[in-house]
């Protein structure tokens, strides 16, 4: 093995390490939460914001750092995510207050978005042409075992040791992902034309964290108030970004490209109703049905295990077929399997709960390559690179919407600290989420028959 290959080999492995660090954290903790609830007297909703303040400053920051990578290179900015996320992940295993813990999951936030925002350019950097497709499927491979590791790693550790452990494994994987990739990327020469936007990032930035904390913190007057602002501040946002020369975001390519446009809004909303699936599954697993959380760990991993061995499968499904159409397909069969969890979830077996994960992880599996593959492929090459940041965005504001829903309905069906999580609370979440679910298919199906005008609009 040559110095280049080895180097690109290290890289790789940062890139891919990353890519594991955030769903195996999700899912350790959505085990361990029951645990740290006792431990802080969490509210079932604070539980929930436990979970997705991370998703929110990740999110917000995500499109800002990925645009920031074009002008000040990407190794840097790796670098130093992986050094935010090591150090707010030991400060939240010392943590002795839930603020003290809040800040460490939000630094935990910005840190990912650092490395995720540059994580695909570094990978298509490194990688040639004609090998992409065996990189990006390593990278996945790194993703699903974090989902597969996560609930079963945190349910021992939670068991056996303590829920703060998990969190300093994850410093330690911080600390070789940053060794990585200062051993193996190579940054290349040159930056990016025009200059960084620094006055409209901060404006998304600060517009998304008072849009989704202000909807998180639901239901309250201020809270409401917060979320309308943001919200108009976002639709001032994207009013200024049309017409510009080096937008954050282009919105008149979103305009007239409607299959790109509204593979994104898929993206979103799939995310938003497969999300919390671990967490309401945890809680219906430790909290009704009264198992213990390395049991609970080890019967949540059915579902990624599915996944990893699906989702190859439907990439080539994708392939040959309306990539919107086959996602719909696994939308569908997701948003069915969360209506069958409702009603049925309260009175359920080991065997029943496994079954029922099949259903979801093999939905989840075909919606997730194949919308990948839609956003994409509708992508002009001058919009690669914003459409990897906006479908990153998409998906992380799918994943607090998710979370914040739950926050909400378990904050006004459920009891305060202490408390079990009532079966109707769980059982209200999965509907919402299989609603959402099935209407996401709709719109899979309907993205498949539209077509984009932006060619002819630039001949006009």
């Amino acid at each position: 093995m040559d110095e280049v290959e080895r180097r690109s080999l290290e890289a790789q492995a940062a890139v891919g390490l990353a890519s594991f660090l955030t769903p195996f954290l999700y899912g350790a903790l959505s085990v361990a939460m029951p645990t740290m609830s006792v431990a802080f007297g969490f509210t079932p909703r604070e539980m929930a914001m436990v979970m997705m303040v991370h998703l929110l400053f990740s999110t917000a920051c995500m499109l800002s750092f990925g645009r920031l990578s074009d002008f000040i290179g990407r190794k840097g900015l790796f670098m130093t995510g992986s050094v935010l996320f090591t150090a707010s992940s030991l400060l939240g295993g010392l943590a002795q207050d839930a603020w003290t813990l809040l800040a460490a999951r939000a630094v935990q936030g910005v840190g990912d978005a650092m490395t995720f925002g540059v994580a695909g350019a570094i990978l298509f950097g490194i990688v040639p042409p004609e090998r992409t497709g065996r990189a990006v499927g390593f990278n996945v491979m790194f993703v699903f075992a974090g989902l597969t590791l996560g609930p079963l790693v945190g349910g021992v550790l939670t068991s056996w040791l303590s829920w703060r452990v998990t969190f300093f494994v994850c410093a330690a994987a911080g600390v070789a992902a940053w060794w990585l990739i200062r051993q193996g990327y190579r940054e290349r020469p040159g930056r990016g034309a025009g200059a960084m936007p620094w006055g409209d990032a901060a404006w998304f930035t600060a517009s998304m964290l008072g849009l989704i904390f202000g909807v998180s913190t639901q239901p309250s007057w201020r809270g409401a108030a917060l979320a309308t602002v943001s919200g108009w501040m976002l639709a001032r946002f994207a009013r200024g970004q049309s017409g510009r020369s080096h937008p954050l975001v282009d919105v008149d390519y979103l305009g007239c490209n409607r299959p790109f446009a509204l593979s994104n809004m898929v993206s979103a909303l799939g995310y938003a109703a497969a999300f919390s699936t671990s967490f309401l599954l945890s809680l219906l697993m430790q909290t009704v049905l009264g198992m213990a959380a390395h049991d609970a760990g080890f019967l949540l991993l059915v579902q990624p295990l599915v996944q990893a061995l699906a989702s190859p499968l439907a990439g080539r499904v994708a392939d040959r077929l309306s990539p919107g159409r086959v996602s719909a397909a696994g939308l569908m069969v997701l948003g069915a399997g969360l209506l069958v969890v409702a009603w049925e979830g309260s009175a359920a077996t080991a065997w029943w709960l496994a079954g029922v994960q099949v259903v979801l992880g093999l939905g989840f599996a075909l919606f997730v390559s194949p919308n990948f593959q839609a956003v994409m492929s509708n992508a002009d090459a001058g919009h690669k690179g914003m459409a990897s940041g906006l479908m990153a965005t998409m998906r992380g504001l799918g994943m607090c919407a998710s979370m914040s829903a739950t926050g909400l309905l378990l904050a006004l069906l459920a009891g305060g600290a202490g408390q079990a999580v009532p079966v109707d609370a769980l059982r209200a979440c999965f509907v919402l989420f299989g609603v959402v679910g099935l209407g996401a298919a709709c719109l899979s199906w309907h993205t498949g028959g539209v077509v984009s005008t932006c060619a002819e609009e630039a001949a006009e």
